[in-house]
């Protein structure tokens, strides 16, 4: 590459600053150049993140011109710009696919060379490719919002999703949906920028090399220094929610009773106050919604039958309490409510007359949920949900007489312990 007018020599020290505007705004881009080169700071080249480096020198007046290329140049084409007087001083590239080359120029401020474009008709024409580019640019990132926003909208429209959305949530999405956020008001601002420039040109009058750029990059440092901030705030959350993660595994099942609201399985059924009767296991997760999820499985096999003893149960600690009552209406809308291990049918529940809790449903056992009995309970911020399997003689003929019976026994043995727990 052709060199530069001033080499750095290796003793001088590099310094580092932000753009704060986009490349493409060519005129207050040549103004800010020309500023810092009085200030002694040179430009060098471009680094990541929208970081120009200067290199310190004699503070001299110096003017800066920016061509904008479809490719780059050869040595040959850089040695005929450096003998009309324009030296180059950098180059930066935007856009692999089909890329668009920015080459700086400079010279002294007092030097007796043409300008590097006398006509700002054909100056224009180098902007073409630009804008149109700068218009797909807008379109897409565009539609990527409306596609999450989409996303959202028909999880909190479809019943069989929303209960899901609202307890589980899915941090992803609010992640793409900030950086296309920040994408869509880059393209916009950009695509601005490019119409302002092509329209002064293509009327006939060149581009103000000693334009005002202060208003501009305060508006750009709004957007600038707060995406590294929020991108800190959502790294943070999202390094908490993996440790989280991490530690939320499988716990055998506690002495004592859980910490969150749960009722046990020796206080539903008779025979079980020994030691080792009831084995199982614990689970504590945060979600990405923010709530907290425990669950608990207990199973024994029942003293009087033999036969297999199985408790689960699900509580959600949500943010807020309207959440909980939309979430909760979610669930009830479902035909199923998907737990730890199984589906559960819900289509068949049946309201709890009660002022224990805010609201109350019930399932009796029946074939099409595997002869289990569930209760859905919700209380403030709390959803406890409870299945419980005991014996296939509790419905298994079929009788619904029998199931009901059950199912109100076990509502009322299972709602009070309950109640006194969410109290708490």
């Amino acid at each position: 590459m052709f060199d530069k007018v001033e080499n750095p020599q290796k003793t001088e020290r590099l310094v580092r600053k932000w753009m704060l505007d986009d490349i493409c705004d060519l005129d207050r881009n040549e103004s800010w150049l020309s500023d810092m080169a009085e200030q002694g700071l040179f430009i060098d080249h471009f680094g990541f993140w929208s970081s120009v480096w200067f290199r310190k020198g004699t503070p001299r007046r110096t003017r800066y011109r920016i061509d904008v290329l479809p490719r780059e140049l050869t040595e040959d084409e850089l040695a005929l710009y450096d003998a009309c007087g324009w030296h180059y001083a950098a180059m930066d590239q935007e856009s692999n696919w089909n890329p668009v080359y920015y080459y700086i120029f400079q010279t002294d401020e007092n030097a007796a060379v043409p300008e590097l474009h006398t006509d700002p008709m054909e100056q224009a024409e180098s902007l073409r490719k630009l804008r149109r580019s700068s218009r797909w640019d807008f379109w897409i990132s565009a539609a990527i919002p409306f596609f999450w926003i989409g996303l959202w909208v028909w999880q909190a429209l479809y019943a069989a999703r929303r209960f899901d959305f609202l307890a589980n949530g899915n941090i992803v999405y609010i992640y793409w949906l900030l950086f296309t956020g920040f994408a869509v008001v880059d393209s916009l601002r950009r695509g601005r920028s490019i119409r302002r420039l092509y329209k002064r040109l293509a009327g006939g009058e060149p581009l103000d090399h000693h334009a005002d750029y202060l208003a501009a990059h305060r508006r750009y440092a709004l957007t600038a220094y707060l995406r590294p901030l929020l991108w800190a705030v959502m790294m943070a959350v999202l390094l908490v929610q993996l440790i989280f993660s991490s530690l939320d595994q499988a716990r055998p099942l506690p002495e004592g009773a859980p910490d969150f609201p749960a009722v046990r399985l020796a206080e539903v059924h008779d025979g079980l106050d020994g030691p080792n009767a009831v084995c199982g296991e614990s689970h504590h997760e945060w979600t990405w919604a923010g709530a907290v999820e425990d669950r608990l499985y207990e199973y024994a096999d029942d003293p009087e039958t033999g036969m297999r003893l199985e408790w689960y149960t699900t509580c959600y600690r949500l943010p807020f309490a309207k959440t909980s009552a939309l979430a909760f209406d979610a669930l009830l809308e479902e035909d199923w409510y998907r737990g730890i291990s199984d589906a559960y049918w819900t289509a068949a529940a049946t309201r709890v007359e009660t002022n224990l809790v805010d609201e109350a449903w019930a399932v009796a056992p029946g074939a099409e949920n595997s002869w289990k009995y569930a209760l859905y309970v919700r209380d403030g911020r709390y959803i406890v949900t409870v299945s419980y399997y005991s014996d296939r003689s509790a419905g298994g003929t079929g009788d619904a007489a029998v199931t009901e019976t059950y199912r109100d026994r076990c509502t009322e043995k299972i709602l009070p312990l309950l109640a006194a727990r969410l109290e708490k």
